[in-house]
C-alpha cells in the first residue's frame, strides 16, 4: 500500500505470469522477504530501498521440485541447497527417507533444519519409504528405521506437506494389504496432506482406480505415453521424470503434444539427481529444458515446475507465483527456451548474480552419531569374494546392467574355473559384484557376477544404496574387491576407486555413510576425481554411481545383488537364486 518503503524493487523485467498464462512489463516490490507488491512499484521506493535492474530479462517464480530424493546427489542439505539455488530451485519437495533407514527419526529432524537453514524451502512428505522398505519381499526393515508411530509424529511437523511416495502392493493386494499404513493415510487426509504415489508397473484401470481411492494423488514412474495418458484421465497427477538414468519425457510429454491432454494435470521432476549433474547440468531446470525440447511450450514447462506442483502440494499461497503475499523467489534468465539461469532471489534477497553465488553456505556442525553407521561385523578379505565351483568351466547367473535404465537382466554366461573358483572375465565385460552387510552387523557378503560396468581393472564401490544402504563392490579381482570394502569402511562411507590394492580417488560420505561433510568446492573437485578414475578403469556408463545403487534395488526387475547373494524379481514375484547354475 506504500505505507512503508519496500526492501528490494525490481525494475525492468519481464514478468513471467504462470497464474493467466502470459508475460507482461512489470516491476516487484520486496517487503521482509515477501512479494508486497506487483506492476508500477515506483511508489514503494524508499531511500533506503535496493533497486535491482533485470534489464529486460525475464522474471520467472523460484522453481518449487516436487519430487526429489536429496540424498541421492550424496550432499549435504547446505551443498544441496547451494546447487539447487544456482539452478533456480527455491522450494524441493523431500522426504529424506535414506538417512531415516539408517538414525531414524532424528536424521531426518536434522537434515530438515539444516535445510531450513539455507535459502531453499523443504516441503516435507513423511518418508513413508523407510516403513515399506522391501516388506512386501520378506526382507526385514533395518533396525533403526522409523515406526508406523513415528511417521504419525512427523506428520505433525511444521514443513510436513503430505505423505513420501508409496507404492501400491501394500495398498490392493489382498495379501499384503497394511492396514496400519491405510490408517496411517487417513490420518493424513483428515489433515490435508497430499499422499504421493510410486506406481511403476500398475497394471490397468482398476489398480489406477484403486490407488487414487486409497488416496494417492500422483505418479513419477511413467515411462509410456499411453499409461501416463490414461493415468492423468482418471485423475492421478503425472510427474513427469527427467533424472539420472530416467529420461522419461521424450515418451510421457506426447500426452500432451500429441494426444492434447491439458498440461495442468502434468508436473515436472527429476526423482534421481546425480552430484555432477546438480552442479553442471541442473535439476529442475534441467527438466524444463528437457520439456521444451520435447515439444512442450516454455509457458508449459514452467507452470509444471512453479505454479503446478505448488498448487498440487498445498502452498501455492507461499510458492510457485510472482504475486504479492509470496515468498520473493525470482529466476531471472535471458531466454526461456534455453531456460539458462542468470540470477536468482530468495527470500527477497539475491543470491546467484550472473552464475555465481552469492549466498553464504554456512554447514552445521554434524553431531558424531552421523558418523557412526558402519556396523559391519568384520574386515571383508579376498576369500570372502569366491565364488565356488567344480570343474575347469561353470555356467553362471550375470545380472546385466543397461545404461540409461534401472532395470537390470538376467544372463548365462561361461566362466573359467582355477582352482575351484569361478574367475570374472573383464575381456568379456563381466566383473564381479559384492553386497557386505553394514545395517544388522550380521556378517553376511553376497557375492555374483555382473555386465555393464565395464572395468578392465581395478574395483569401485559405494555405501549407497536403495532401500539396503550396504557396502557395494564391483571389481576385476577379489584382492581389489576387498580393498575397496575396507576403504568404504575405513571413510566410514563413501565412493572409491581401487587399482592393485591402493585408493586412487574417493568421495567420502561419513553422514550416514551416505552424504559427504565436505563443502561445496571439495565436493565437486572430488566428485569428478572419483568419477575420472573410474572411467580409466573402463566405466562409461553414463551415471555409473546411479547404476551402482540401482543394481541392489530388488523391487526392480530383474537381476539383483544383495546381502544374501542374488535375487530375481519377475511377475511380481521375488526369490533368491544360486550364482552357479551348472
Amino acid at each position: 500500500m506504500g505505507y512503508a518503503p519496500a526492501d528490494t524493487v525490481v525494475i525492468n523485467g519481464r514478468l513471467v505470469d504462470v497464474n493467466t498464462g502470459t508475460v507482461r512489463e512489470e516491476g516487484v516490490a520486496i517487503k521482509n522477504g515477501r512479494i508486497a507488491a506487483v506492476g508500477d512499484v515506483e511508489y514503494t521506493r524508499g531511500a533506503e530501498t535496493h533497486t535491482i535492474d533485470a534489464e529486460g530479462r525475464f522474471l520467472v517464480p523460484g522453481l518449487v521440485d516436487p519430487h526429489l530424493h536429496q540424498w541421492h546427489t550424496y550432499m549435504n542439505s547446505t551443498v544441496f541447497a547451494a546447487a539447487n539455488l544456482l539452478h533456480g530451485t527455491t522450494a524441493v519437495c523431500d522426504g529424506f527417507y535414506g538417512h531415516a533407514i539408517l538414525s531414524g527419526v532424528r536424521a531426518v529432524r536434522f537434515f530438515v533444519d539444516e535445510l531450513k537453514a539455507t535459502p531453499v524451502k523443504p516441503l516435507f512428505v513423511a518418508p513413508v519409504l523407510c516403513y515399506t522398505q522391501n516388506r512386501v519381499l520378506g526382507i526385514p526393515a533395518s533396525p533403526n528405521a522409523p515406526s508406523i508411530g513415528d511417521l504419525y509424529e512427523m506428520l505433525d511437523w511444521d514443513e510436513t506437506v503430505g505423505v513420501e511416495e508409496t507404492g501400491y502392493e501394500l495398498l490392493l493386494e489382498p495379501e499384503l494389504r497394511d492396514l496400519e499404513l491405510l490408517a496411517f493415510f487417513e490420518a493424513a487426509l483428515a489433515k490435508g496432506a497430499v499422499i504421493s504415489g510410486h506406481g511403476a508397473g500398475l497394471p490397468d484401470d482398476r489398480s489406477v482406480n484403486g490407488f487414487l481411492a486409497a488416496g494417492v494423488t500422483n505418479n513419477h514412474e511413467l515411462i509410456a505415453r499411453a499409461e501416463t495418458r490414461r493415468q492423468a484421465e482418471l485423475g492421478l497427477i503425472a510427474l513427469i521424470r527427467e533424472g539420472a538414468s530416467c529420461s522419461d519425457t521424450r515418451e510421457a510429454a506426447q500426452a500432451v503434444t500429441a494426444d492434447g491432454l491439458d498440461s495442468r494435470a502434468f508436473l515436472l521432476c527429476p526423482d534421481v539427481v546425480t552430484t555432477r549433474e546438480m552442479f553442471d547440468v541442473g535439476q529442475q531446470d534441467e527438466c524444463i529444458r528437457a520439456a521444451i525440447r520435447n515439444g512442450l511450450t516454455p509457458m508449459q514447462a514452467i507452470q509444471m515446475s512453479t505454479i503446478q506442483p505448488a498448487e498440487h502440494l498445498r502452498v501455492g499461497h507461499d510458492v510457485g507465483v510472482i504475486a504479492a503475499g509470496r515468498y520473493a523467489d525470482i529466476v531471472l534468465v535471458d531466454d526461456l527456451e534455453d531456460f539458462s539461469v542468470r540470477a536468482v532471489i530468495a527470500n527477497g534477497e539475491p543470491v546467484v548474480e550472473d552464475g555465481r553465488l552469492l549466498w553464504a553456505a554456512a554447514q552445521p556442525d554434524y553431531p558424531p552419531w552421523l558418523y557412526e553407521t558402519m556396523n559391519v561385523a568384520r574386515e571383508p578379505g579376498s576369500d570372502d569374494f569366491r565364488v565356488a565351483a567344480v570343474g575347469e568351466q561353470a555356467q553362471v547367473r550375470v545380472i546385466v546392467v543397461t545404461d540409461g535404465s534401472l532395470e537390470s537382466h538376467e544372463a548365462v554366461e561361461t566362466l573359467r574355473v582355477v582352482d575351484g573358483h569361478v574367475q570374472a572375465d573383464p575381456e568379456r565385460g563381466i566383473n564381479k559384484i559384492a553386497m557386505i552387510d553394514r545395517v544388522f552387523g550380521n556378517g553376511e557378503i553376497g557375492v555374483g557376477f555382473v555386465r555393464g560396468f565395464g572395468l578392465r581393472e581395478g574395483a569401485i564401490g559405494t555405501s549407497a544404496n536403495v532401500f539396503n544402504q550396504n557396502v557395494v563392490v564391483v571389481g576385476t579381482s577379489d584382492e581389489d574387491l576387498a580393498a575397496a570394502a575396507n576403504a568404504i569402511i575405513d571413510l566410514k562411507g563413501g565412493f572409491v576407486a581401487v587399482r592393485n590394492g591402493k585408493v586412487e580417488a574417493d568421495f567420502p560420505t561419513p553422514l550416514n555413510g551416505i552424504v559427504s561433510d565436505l563443502g561445496f568446492d571439495d565436493s565437486k573437485a572430488r566428485i569428478d576425481g572419483l568419477l575420472g578414475a573410474w572411467r580409466t578403469y573402463g566405466c562409461e556408463l553414463r551415471t555409473p554411481q546411479i547404476n551402482l545403487e540401482f543394481v541392489t534395488l530388488v523391487t526392480i526387475p530383474r537381476l539383483r545383488i544383495s546381502t544374501r547373494g542374488l535375487a530375481l524379481f519377475e511377475g511380481g514375484s521375488f526369490r533368491f537364486v544360486e550364482t552357479v547354475v551348472g
